[in-house]
């Protein structure tokens, strides 16, 4: 192999892009997140449903890696956001819409 060759590659290596966590760019993911928060706090403020606020919590969250490019910040903002993304998942769970509570207790209160 040729020494100038060697060279050339050597130098275009050090040339490369380095990878990120994200394959598209903060402005991107600002932009992404940003609708997304505003999808979910409209779809609460019309339903009324908990697990909405906890899934904009999640998607909100997500920035928090842009912060830091340290292991202990990555690592605890994923446990951050499965256990906001439980909550969600019971809140479906435990919390019925309005609409659904207030029929089953007119039903209840029309049986006696």
């Amino acid at each position: 192999m040729n020494i100038q060759d060697m060279l050339i590659t050597m130098d275009q290596t050090s040339e490369a892009v380095q990878p990120s966590l994200f394959p598209f760019p903060l402005g991107l993911h600002m932009a992404f997140v940003s609708i997304a928060v505003i999808f979910f706090i409209y779809r609460f403020y019309v339903q009324k449903r908990p697990y909405q606020v906890l899934i904009a919590s999640a998607i909100f969250v997500s920035l928090g890696f842009w912060l830091s490019e340290s292991k202990a910040v990555y690592y605890g903002i994923g446990i951050l956001q499965v256990l906001l993304l439980i909550a969600a998942l019971v809140s479906t769970f435990i919390c019925k819409p309005a609409e659904t509570v207030a029929e089953s207790t007119e039903d209840n209160s029309g049986e006696e």
